[in-house]
């Protein structure tokens, strides 16, 4: 259909779901803080502040 967006699929690193582990055991609230950011980016959103001048895109 095309008036749906792509579809984004949010794989982790090793390393990232090795830190989360680590923090988890600090903070049990972890995994329930960055599920919102992990919706926003699988519903195609990119989180965070546009910074003027910078010309990088990912």
């Amino acid at each position: 259909m095309p008036n749906e967006p792509p579809t984004v699929q949010v794989r982790f690193t090793d390393d990232f779901l090795r830190q989360v582990r680590a923090l988890a055991k600090r903070y049990r609230q972890i995994q329930a803080d960055i599920q919102p950011v992990i919706q926003q980016l699988e519903a195609g959103n990119i989180p965070g502040d546009r910074i003027s001048g910078a010309g990088y895109t990912v």
